[in-house]
């Protein structure tokens, strides 16, 4: 169970469990009306409790990477208890429909390959990543993929050191193997990585190599190098390493859902400066006393940055139907 992530904190947590008659295993894929679980018997497909099953729109309901109790036999168990999580992907259900649900992507997660390919690169889309990456509370690595068929990419990486100086980034091609020993140091035993990317990046060609084998279908590129959309389920692998691996469909739409810690921290240079602002609930628009608007005159915060910033921070904001009054922050002597 230890190669599957479970800690001693875990084993505590299930004391009270195990002693019901209880098992522990790790869900690994879901098919929706029945799950993929992985025991210290194997590997089993389980159904779920109808309490878990009509947990789905609260998010609730266990998703790939939780850890869950089942009673039951091997081949004829359900699902009967989800565990607490230690980190959970959540973003925003995409479409119009689902505008105001969340939609729980993957649990337990320690850190988080974001993964962008070097001919479809979106500082904007890596600035949703590092947020919702940021509110999970996972380590997160940029993977800038397919470097083989970008000449310039020193040009890319500068853009992402500056972009997120914080952040370890990683040029990686899939085709000749170059920059892959960079990744070994976040595959150890028991470590779960989640991948997160748009369609046609080289998320299943990036999985197929670090697992030595092609475990997931991948389409061919286009004539342009762009690749194609092959996954269509995420699941939980093992790693020859030692690690897990969490492969996710592609993202069509990177919804944020209360990631407000995820943005700050991803905009810490805009929230240091925002300490200077005039009005504790400054939006750093038109606003007198803004010092996020006047590091942007003086040349030291670019406004693409400020720009990204104000439509998250919005993006966020619920909307109270009343207009909020203004607080000047206290002077020195009160």
């Amino acid at each position: 169970m230890s190669a599957l992530g479970w800690t001693a904190d875990l084993e505590v947590a299930f004391v009270a469990l195990e002693r019901s008659g209880l098992r522990a295993g790790r869900v690994a894929i879901d098919f929706g009306v029945s799950l993929r679980v992985l025991t210290a018997a194997g590997d089993e497909e389980v159904g779920l409790a109808p309490d878990l099953y009509r947990r789905a729109r609260s998010g609730e309901r266990p998703v790939v990477g939780d850890w869950v109790a089942l009673a039951g036999t091997p081949g004829d168990a359900l699902v009967v208890e989800r565990l607490a999580r230690t980190s959970t992907f959540t973003r925003r259900r995409a479409g119009s429909e689902g505008a105001a649900r969340r939609q729980v992507i993957a649990a337990n997660v320690d850190t988080a390959f974001l993964v962008t390919d070097a001919r479809d690169f979106s500082p904007r889309r890596i600035e949703r990543y590092l947020a919702i990456a940021g509110e999970a509370s996972a380590e997160p690595v940029i993977v800038l993929t397919k470097i083989d068929l970008y000449p310039d990419v020193l040009d890319l990486l500068s853009e992402l050191w500056a972009l997120a100086p914080h952040v370890a980034v990683h040029p990686v091609s899939s085709v000749t193997g170059a920059g892959f020993d960079g990744l070994d140091c976040y595959l150890e035993p028991g470590r779960t990585i989640c991948l997160v990317g748009s369609s046609g990046v080289g998320k299943s060609t990036l999985v197929n190599r670090l697992l030595g084998h092609e475990h997931l279908r991948t389409g061919q590129e286009r004539r342009d190098g762009a690749g194609r959309h092959t996954t269509t389920r995420r699941e939980l692998v093992s790693l020859p390493a030692g690690g897990l691996l969490i492969d996710n469909p592609g993202m069509r739409e990177v919804g944020l859902w209360a990631a407000e810690d995820g943005v700050e921290e991803t905009f810490d240079d805009v929230a240091s400066l925002a300490e200077g602002c005039r009005f504790d609930d400054c939006r750093h628009d038109s606003e007198p006393g803004c010092a996020v608007q006047a590091a942007v005159e003086h040349g030291k915060l670019r406004q693409e940055r400020l720009t990204s910033f104000r439509k998250l921070a919005s993006e966020l904001r619920r909307p109270t139907g009343t207009s909020r009054r203004r607080t000047a922050k206290p002077t020195i002597d009160g």
